[in-house]
């Protein structure tokens, strides 16, 4: 089971599962950090304040890391993590609600209707530099994806460059604010064997990032011979979805703001990201892997 992010409301089961993991932690002698914690945990800080306060609740892998770190025993706590997840997923059921009709294209047709209004971006510069201003607006939480051909270091536009770097400074930035960067990337497949290019670019990016507690890489093997729909979530309202193809430096793109809209991407995100590895561990195997070297 995966981290279930909790709405806006969290379930009474989640909070109070929350506040059994703060007591343990209350009666824990040194009264480990959140930084601490995140440390022995391998996860972000923004992760450990998540799930600490109920904004999330753990998966057992999470949870029996964050008994372990504050000295309990794992094994006494399987049960009410058990039980707490069966009471969520009931307290989480309600009625079916009825499927609205959708309003026609012309335009809204009640008060509670309303279009879409979509920025768009016609080039590699005009995309990457709105997102990078909205990343720099970022509040608490950044989820984005990169499945390309290529590395990021063989796109020549420096606001590409910038972005990259922006999302980085970001989630390494000292502030009050909870943060967490969550990024998945493709690495491109051939016969089983990574792209050579790809790879290196992977292992420096983990070079750079890994003693950032707020940011989180997984990686997903890629196959396709295509470059994937490429997105970013900022926050709870802003998406921006990437396309490009063709020419290396090609890429154009729109953004929409709008909370529904986000829940759709954000739950297909949520799917990927909990089925994917690290980005420490996939490079570990890969390294330790005798069958070949990357393509």
């Amino acid at each position: 089971m995966s981290d279930q992010r909790s709405s806006s409301q969290a379930p009474e089961p989640q909070l109070a599962f929350a506040a059994e993991l703060r007591e343990l932690r209350r009666r824990t002698l040194k009264k480990p950090t959140e930084e601490a914690l995140a440390r022995k945990m391998g996860c972000g800080r923004s992760t450990v304040s998540a799930i600490l306060n109920g904004r999330r609740f753990p998966n057992w892998e999470h949870t029996a890391s964050l008994v372990e770190a504050c000295d309990g025993e794992p094994s006494r706590w399987q049960d009410r993590w058990l039980r707490a997840g069966r009471q969520i997923e009931e307290a989480t059921k309600g009625p079916r609600a009825p499927i609205p009709q959708l309003p026609l294209l012309g335009g809204p047709e009640t008060p509670g209707d309303a279009l879409l209004s979509a920025h768009w971006y016609r080039d590699n510069r005009e995309f990457y530099e709105a997102a990078s201003a909205r990343v720099r607006q970022a509040r608490s939480e950044i989820r984005v994806t990169y499945t390309r051909r290529y590395p990021p270091t063989q796109y020549t536009t420096r606001a590409s460059a910038d972005y990259f770097r922006t999302i980085l400074d970001w989630a390494g930035e000292e502030s009050d604010d909870e943060r967490s960067v969550r990024r998945i990337i493709g690495i491109p497949e051939r016969d089983g064997l990574p792209d050579r290019d790809m790879f290196s670019w992977a292992r420096q990016h983990h070079e750079d990032s890994k003693d950032i507690l707020n940011y989180e890489a997984n990686v997903l093997r890629w196959t396709p011979a295509a470059d994937g729909l490429n997105m970013a979530l900022i926050d709870d309202s802003v998406v921006f979805l990437a396309f490009s193809g063709g020419p290396r430096q090609r890429l154009n793109g729109f953004s929409v703001e709008d909370p529904m809209f986000m829940t759709y991407f954000a739950a297909y995100f949520e799917q990927l990201w909990a089925a994917l590895q690290p980005l420490g561990t996939y490079l570990g195997e890969a390294d330790g892997s005798r069958t070949g070297e990357p393509v």
